[in-house]
C-alpha cells in the first residue's frame, strides 16, 4: 500500500496518511499483545506507521486532530450511561454498534455463539470497541471533508475502524482501494470500493521501507506493476494531478 502511496506521491500526487496516534481506547492491533493494550503497544504502532509515511515521503495527519475533547467526553458518557441488557441494540447514526463490533469482540475473546455470561472486563471492552468505532467515525468524516481526497488506500483489516472510514467513503461518494491478503494463494488483492472491481498480484514485500525509497531506482518490473495496479483504478501516471 506504501510502495503504491510512494509511487503517487513521487508522480505529483498530493498524499496524506491519516495516522493514528492512541486516540482510541481500543484498536484491532490490541490482541497482538499477550497481556492486550500496553502503554508501549500504541507508541510502537505509531513508529511503525510514521516510519512508513517517512520512507513513501507523504505527508501524516493525526487521527486525534480530528476528535475534539467534547467529542471525546459525550461520547465516553453516552456509551457507559447504556446498560448491559441494551449494549447489543445501541445504535450511532443508524448503525447498531454491536454489529459493526461483533467480529472484533468475539475474536479478542475467543467467544463462541452465546453471549450471556461475558464477564465486566469484556463488557468494558466491548464499550471501549463502540467509543472507538465513534471517534474513528467522526474523525474520519472531518477527515474526509476537510481533505477531499480522490481516492483512499485501506487495509482491508476487518475491525471496526476500517469500517468506520469506508462508511464515510461511501456516505461522501468517494472511492478507496482495499487492499487485502490472500493467503491461499499468495497474492495482493485490492478492490475498488466503487465498482467492486478486483486486481491482484504475486508482488509481495515484506519490507518495503528496506527498499530505496526514489522509485526511479526500482526494477521495471515493479514500476509496471504498480502504474498497472494504479491505472486498474483510474489514477495512472497520465492521470496523477499535479500538486
Amino acid at each position: 500500500m506504501y510502495l503504491v502511496a510512494n509511487y503517487l506521491d513521487k508522480q505529483g500526487g498530493d498524499v496524506a496518511q491519516l495516522r493514528c496516534d492512541g486516540a482510541l481506547p481500543a484498536c484491532g492491533r490490541d490482541k497482538k499483545q499477550v497481556s492486550g493494550r500496553t502503554p508501549f503497544s500504541c507508541l510502537g504502532c505509531m513508529a511503525e506507521q510514521k516510519g512508513l509515511a517517512q520512507w513513501a515521503g507523504i505527508k501524516s495527519r493525526d487521527l486525534s486532530s480530528y476528535v475534539v475533547p467534547d467529542d471525546a467526553l459525550k461520547s465516553a458518557q453516552w456509551i457507559s450511561s447504556i446498560g448491559r441488557a441494551d449494549l447489543f441494540r445501541i445504535e450511532f447514526r443508524g448503525v447498531r454498534l454491536w454489529n459493526v463490533c461483533e467480529e472484533e469482540f468475539r475474536a479478542r475473546w475467543k467467544l463462541g455463539e452465546s453471549l450471556d455470561q461475558i464477564s465486566r472486563a469484556q463488557e468494558q471492552d466491548l464499550r471501549s470497541l463502540y467509543v472507538s468505532y465513534v471517534h474513528a467515525l467522526v474523525s474520519s468524516e472531518r477527515f474526509l471533508t476537510s481533505w477531499k481526497p480522490t481516492l483512499n488506500f485501506v487495509a482491508a483489516a476487518r475491525d471496526p475502524l476500517s469500517h468506520a472510514y469506508l462508511s464515510q467513503v461511501k456516505r461522501l461518494d468517494g472511492d478507496a482501494a482495499v487492499f487485502s491478503y490472500n493467503a491461499a494463494e499468495e497474492l495482493i488483492v485490492v478492490e475498488s470500493l466503487k465498482t467492486a472491481a478486483r486486481y491482484s498480484t504475486s508482488l509481495i514485500l515484506p519490507e518495503a521501507t528496506e527498499m530505496r525509497a526514489d522509485p526511479r531506482t526500482w526494477a521495471p518490473e515493479l514500476t509496471a506493476i504498480v502504474n498497472e495496479m494504479l491505472s486498474f483504478l483510474g489514477h495512472g501516471a497520465d492521470l496523477v494531478p499535479q500538486a
